[in-house]
C-alpha cells in the first residue's frame, strides 16, 4: 500500500489507518485542499505538513516509550534554559533515563552548544565526557550551512562562557574542530554512548552518524537528536535505518540506535538488522 510517496506493509497499513483521522488527519485533508485551491500557499505550508507527518509515521523505525526504558535510580534536571536549537526538558529527560539504563563509561557529543545537555550528561553520570564543537572562528566554509545551523555555531565569546560553567566538572573533555575532518582516531570503539546533535543538513548528519558507529565499542548507544522534525535529520535516519535497526522515542525529537542492549518488546523488530 501507498500512502503519501511511501510504501507501507500490511502491519504498518493497520497501524496507520486509524491514524488518518487524528490531527495529522486532517492536516493532510486541509492540505490537499490548499494544493487544489491556494497552490502558492499549498508551497508554503508543504514543508510544515511534511514535519507533522513525519512526526507521526516513520514506516521501518520502532517506537519506543520514554517509561519503557529500563533503569532505577534519580534523574537531576537543572534549571538551564537551552533556548532554540538545544534539547527541550522531555528530550533531556529521555536522554537521562538512557544514561541511567546503560550507564556509560565515555560518551562522545556531537554538538556542545550552550554546554546544557554536557552539564545534565555530567550530573548525571561519571563518564568520561568528550564534546566536540566548531568553533566560529574555525569555520572555513559554511556555504552549505543553512541559516539556522550558521547562526547556532558559537563565537570565542559563547566558548569562553561555557567552558568557564563546564570547568566545574572535570571529567569533561572539550573538543574543537570540523565533525567532518576531525581527527577520531584516540576515540575509536571506545564509547559506550554518543550524541548527534551537530550541524543538521543531511550531509553532515550521515558523515557525523557514520563517524558515531566507529567511536561506539562493543556495547552502547547512539541518539540523534531533532528527529523527526528536521527533514534532513529525519532523511538520515531513514536511510542509517536500512542497515541498522533504529527506534524513535516517543514524545521526543530522538532517534535511538542500541548495540548489545535489550527492550524486550522490540527484540523481533532488532534482529532484523544488524551491524
Amino acid at each position: 500500500m501507498t500512502l503519501y510517496g511511501r510504501e507501507f506493509s500490511l502491519r504498518q497499513a493497520v497501524e496507520v489507518l486509524p491514524k488518518l483521522g487524528t490531527t495529522v488527519g486532517r492536516v493532510w485533508q486541509r492540505t490537499l485542499l490548499d494544493a487544489l485551491i491556494a497552490p502558492r500557499r499549498f508551497g508554503r505550508t508543504m514543508p510544515e505538513f511534511r514535519r507533522v507527518s513525519d512526526s507521526m509515521f516513520h514506516p521501518g523505525i520502532g517506537d519506543i516509550e520514554p517509561a519503557e526504558i529500563p533503569g532505577k535510580g534519580p534523574i537531576q534536571m537543572l534549571s538551564l534554559d537551552s533556548g532554540y536549537g538545544g534539547m527541550a526538558p522531555q528530550d533531556l529527560y529521555a536522554v537521562l533515563r538512557i544514561i541511567r539504563w546503560i550507564k556509560p563509561r565515555k560518551i562522545f557529543e556531537f554538538g556542545t552548544f550552550k554546554g546544557v545537555t554536557t552539564s545534565h550528561l555530567a550530573i548525571n553520570s561519571e563518564a568520561e565526557i568528550y564534546t566536540l564543537d566548531l568553533p566560529r572562528d574555525q569555520a572555513s566554509d559554511v556555504r552549505d550551512y543553512k541559516i539556522d545551523d550558521r547562526n547556532l555555531l558559537p563565537s570565542r565569546d559563547d566558548i569562553v562562557e561555557t567552558t568557564e560553567r563546564l570547568g566545574v566538572y572535570d571529567h569533561i573533555h572539550q573538543l574543537f574542530g570540523n565533525s567532518r575532518t576531525f581527527d577520531y582516531n584516540p576515540y575509536l570503539k571506545s564509547m559506550d554512548l554518543v550524541i548527534v546533535d551537530a550541524c543538521h543538513l543531511y550531509d553532515y548528519v550521515m558523515s557525523d552518524s557514520r563517524n558515531a558507529f566507529e567511536l561506539l565499542g562493543e556495547t552502547g548507544a547512539i541518539l540523534w537528536h531533532d528527529f523527526p522534525t528536521s527533514l534532513d535529520v529525519t532523511k538520515a535516519i531513514r536511510s542509517l535505518s536500512r542497515r541498522w535497526p533504529m527506534l524513535h522515542v516517543e514524545g521526543t525529537r530522538l532517534a535511538l540506535y542500541l548495540r548489545g542492549f535489550s527492550l524486550h518488546k522490540h527484540d523481533g523488530d532488532l534482529s532484523k538488522k544488524r551491524d
